[in-house]
């Protein structure tokens, strides 16, 4: 309290006024007893009542100063938990009045003092840095007890305005009002923060029964080791406005169930702490006939249906309502009977004995992507059984001799009428679930098997209504097991005649065919020729076709490693390590005779009348239409050619083109670490993408263009020999190129 406060007060003013009354060592000595008076009678009086404080704070004459600023009135202790307490028990300091603990200054109330405990709690809560305080909640003197949910509640609307009004139409709307709870009955007093994983507080401490059950989720786990991204209650209910599951507008009613889970378990995966991605799952239920159902709001299996509510578990637990073992009775909630029968069929049986490696629901149907049986997508449509259900099983070498399943069961099937019709979409054919039925799936040995051998008769009849038991018999892959029946002894003498007839064939043609091209040789030889090529240009042309060549298997080798003559050629030793350094030589080869050849057009007289005879000109234009008019009977003329026509043009500048862009790209990929130092990343993508159409380009062309004029056309069948001799005859070349500059024999 300020020392002119304390002047004012009127018995005071009298005691200075009779001062002058007495002698003037009486008045030393007074004055010096007046004087440690005024000094020590605030700290001596002041506070031992709190009438001493409301003489000042309740003085009309303050009302425009400190009562007014300060607000207290004596009448707030009088239903204060605080009302026995002296002002000084919390106001320990005096000075200016911006030293008086207000508002913001939490560090200077010391409530603490008495309640320890709470502000241990408050400090830990992360709201401590002048955000909040003891007085932000509890008030400033007029401090209620915690049993009065009012003003616990407008206590926490006070800052948290948008809260308010979030619990109208909420389950918990009517118990808020009837006074039966309150904010605190769910965030605590003071330990404000997120507290999911307490176990005394919370939605458990009136949902105690499902929060036993969350507590043993696979959620509540994955939060307990940190992952703070998995969901807790309100992640799944909402905060405040929580609605009961009947209600449509529900986050957990029925069918809002998936996009709820879909928050987290879509698109976006989910992702632990350990970086490991979850199953993104909404999108491939919502594809499934499951989520077809759901989007017409049909009655449906969701997520809940299968997963569990509170409890739900990884599929490794036991107990989880997905684990393997526990599928078909899950599942079984909508389908009975399937359940039932998958439950007594050899592979239910199996699984009942812990062998984990027997197929439940999800092998065969899969866990969310699933379809109906008559859906081409479907793992169960009849084209896909063999080739991939069953045979993921049944074709396994491993599982196969841990079991005791017979070898090549699903490849006997396929080599049949069944697997061939079935192959190409034949509904009437029989699929592996028409013998050996869907889901109630029998042994062999078990008596009421569809596949025993007393019941097998019967099996067949579904197809084939006059079957009998040697009808029966006369098609089962099982019985070719390790065996040679009679078809397969057949089967190895037609192998053997093949090879014999057809291979007598070949070798007898080849001898024809031999003969015939030395008198096709002879017969154009015998006639005059001119050069069409020198020495050096048949080289350079013998070299360039047999790096193109081995260029195109070495390559097309790489990109498509299951074809038949791909394999052929691996067992023969061109392993990938022999391919890889195989295309590197010939690549370098093919740039050798490259860079050769445009020495050999500069340098060389002949090159350079090459090179101009082969530099396009309008005029190919006018004679390529000119040339199909008169082979489509249009003109009677045809064109006259020089030393190179267009289609030779053509052909030589689309090879200088390929051979360049073939070079730089099959530089960067040969040494995409260098390229990249230098250039973006997508380079190396881009060339990978150029190499290979450019390739398949190129071989194309010369098959269909090249291929065409020295083999297929008539003129030249069965091939031209200019390759090999370099000559060509001379009344064909005067023919074909008339106006070429070369008149003579060169």
């Amino acid at each position: 309290m300020e020392t002119n406060a304390v002047l004012r007060s009127g018995y005071k003013r009298k005691m200075i006024q009779s001062f002058f009354c007495f002698t003037d060592l009486n008045r030393k000595l007074l004055t010096t007893f007046l004087l440690l008076l005024i000094t020590f009678s605030p700290i001596l009086t002041y506070g031992s009542d709190n009438d001493d404080c409301f003489g000042c704070h309740e003085d009309p004459e303050l009302e425009n100063e400190i009562g007014k600023l300060i607000g207290l009135d004596g009448t707030h202790f009088s239903t204060s938990v605080h009302k026995d307490l002296l002002c000084l028990d919390c106001h320990t300091q005096f000075g200016d009045f911006e030293d008086i603990p207000h508002f913001e200054s939490f560090e200077k109330v010391d409530c603490g003092s008495c309640h320890e405990n709470e502000k241990d709690q408050i400090h830990t809560s992360g709201k401590t840095n002048g955000e909040i305080s003891c007085i932000s909640c509890h008030g400033k003197h007029d401090i209620q007890s915690p049993e009065n949910y009012t003003e616990i509640i407008n206590a926490c609307t006070y800052c948290h305005k948008h809260i308010e009004n979030d619990f109208s139409g909420s389950v918990h709307e009517s118990m808020i009002s009837e006074d039966g709870m309150n904010c605190l009955s769910c965030h605590k007093s003071h330990r404000i923060k997120d507290n999911h994983e307490a176990n005394d507080f919370g939605c458990g401490e009136c949902h105690d029964d499902i929060e036993d059950e969350y507590r043993t989720s696979t959620h509540s786990l994955a939060r307990l080791h940190g992952d703070n991204i998995a969901a807790s209650c309100d992640d799944c209910h909402g905060g405040h406005h929580i609605l009961y599951t009947s209600d449509p507008l529900s986050p957990v009613s029925h069918h809002e169930i998936p996009n709820t889970c879909g928050k987290c378990h879509a698109d976006k995966a989910v992702i632990t702490s350990d970086y490991v991605r979850l199953p993104i799952s909404l999108p491939r239920y919502k594809e499934s006939i499951h989520g077809a159902d759901w989007k017409l709001d049909k009655q449906t299996a969701v997520c809940t249906d299968c997963h569990g509510v509170h409890n739900l578990q990884s599929a490794i637990a036991p107990t989880s309502l997905i684990h393997k073992q526990n599928l078909a009775i899950t599942c079984g909630k909508c389908h009975e009977k399937e359940s039932a029968e998958y439950r007594n069929s050899i592979h239910g049986r199996a699984l009942a004995h812990g062998v984990t490696d027997s197929p439940s629901c999800t092998d065969c149907h899969d866990e969310h992507l699933i379809f109906k049986i008559d859906d081409p997508r479907s793992k169960v449509h009849p084209g896909e059984q063999a080739s991939q259900t069953c045979a993921s099983c049944h074709e396994d070498p491993e599982m196969a001799a841990r079991y005791g399943l017979p070898a090549e069961i699903i490849e006997s099937y396929k080599d049949s009428y069944h697997g061939w019709a079935v192959k190409r979409d034949g509904a009437a054919a029989a699929s592996c679930i028409d013998c050996h039925n869907t889901h109630d799936i029998g042994s062999l040995m078990d008596s009421t098997s569809s596949i025993h051998p007393t019941q097998v008769v019967k099996t067949c009849a579904r197809c084939h209504p006059k079957a009998n038991a040697t009808f029966a018999a006369s098609y089962s892959h099982v019985l070719a097991r390790g065996k040679m029946m009679v078809h397969d002894w057949v089967k190895i003498i037609y192998i053997i005649l093949i090879i014999l007839v057809l291979g007598g064939m070949f070798v007898h043609n080849a001898i024809l065919f031999i003969h015939d091209l030395k008198d096709h040789y002879i017969s154009v030889h015998q006639q005059p020729t001119i050069m069409r090529m020198n020495r050096d240009e048949v080289i350079q042309h013998l070299l360039l076709a047999l790096t193109f060549t081995g260029l195109a298997i070495t390559g097309f080798a790489l990109r498509f490693p299951d074809t038949w003559w791909v394999r052929i050629i691996t067992e023969i030793g061109l392993t990938e390590e022999n391919r890889r350094l195989t295309h590197r030589i010939l690549a370098i080869l093919m740039v050798f005779a490259s860079f050769y050849h445009m020495f050999y057009l500069f340098l060389t007289q002949r090159g350079r009348m090459i090179l101009r005879a082969m530099m396009p000109v309008l005029n190919d234009i006018k004679q390529a239409i000119e040339n199909v008019g008169y082979h489509l009977g249009l003109k009677t003329n045809k064109p006259r050619f020089g030393m190179f026509d267009y289609t030779a043009k053509a052909e030589y500048w689309a090879l200088i083109w390929g051979t360049v862009l073939m070079t730089i790209t099959g530089l960067v990929l040969w040494f995409p670490a260098i390229t990249t130092s230098w250039l973006p990343a997508w380079v190396v993508r881009v060339c990978e993408v150029v190499h290979f159409y450019e390739a398949i380009l190129a071989v194309s062309a010369i098959v269909i263009w090249h291929f065409y004029f020295v083999i297929v056309s008539p003129r030249e069948y069965p091939m031209s020999w200019i390759w090999i001799t370099g000559r060509m005859p001379r009344d064909e070349w005067e023919e074909l190129h008339p106006e070429s500059e070369e008149k003579h024999n060169l």
